[in-house]
């Protein structure tokens, strides 16, 4: 019995150890963990001329990770939602985890298109057994302002619907 209980804990802190980077390297430093930094901030979201949200993206454990707070302006629809970003050296990719006051959660997997662009990947499975293919991308514009896009498709890629086309507009 006593051999049990130190197994248990090895086998239960490995997946830790895996992603744990070297000591001499840290998140704030490097690079990859800096991809979408461009996203920091406090934001007023935008569908068309109306405003629909707020958004704030903020560095937190040890600037590793994006926590995302999002607001919708319609209490009564419900959607306020937290999200997490994170670089994962252990996967060479983003990672991120979506949850909201309704119950609905996402995780996605995502990669830097070029500087200022990030793309994140997810499939949800659809009643009749296919799978609905979802890219949902940040981009950094010109101007300041971030354009958030998110297209699917329930075809393998033939044909790509706009779920929604935001634009955020640092707050002021």
């Amino acid at each position: 019995m006593h051999r049990t209980v130190p197994l248990i804990a090895i086998l239960l802190a490995a997946p830790a150890f895996a992603q744990t980077p070297p000591p001499t390297e840290t998140c704030r430093a490097d690079a990859l963990f800096r991809q979408q930094d461009f996203t920091l901030g406090h934001w007023d979201v935008f569908n068309g001329e109306k405003k629909t949200a707020e958004v704030t993206m903020t560095l937190t454990l040890n600037d590793c990770v994006i926590e995302e707070r999002w607001t919708v302006l319609d209490a009564a629809r419900g959607g306020n939602g937290v999200g997490l970003f994170n670089y994962s050296p252990l996967l060479k990719n983003w990672g991120y985890y979506w949850a909201t006051d309704t119950g609905a959660t996402t995780s996605f997997r995502g990669s830097l298109i070029k500087p200022g662009e990030m793309r994140y990947v997810t499939e949800r499975p659809l009643p009749n057994g296919k799978f609905r293919l979802r890219h949902w991308t940040l981009f950094a514009n010109p101007d300041g302002t971030i354009r958030e896009l998110s297209v699917g498709t329930e075809d393998g890629g033939a044909t790509w619907i706009t779920e929604y086309d935001l634009k955020w507009v640092r707050h002021r």
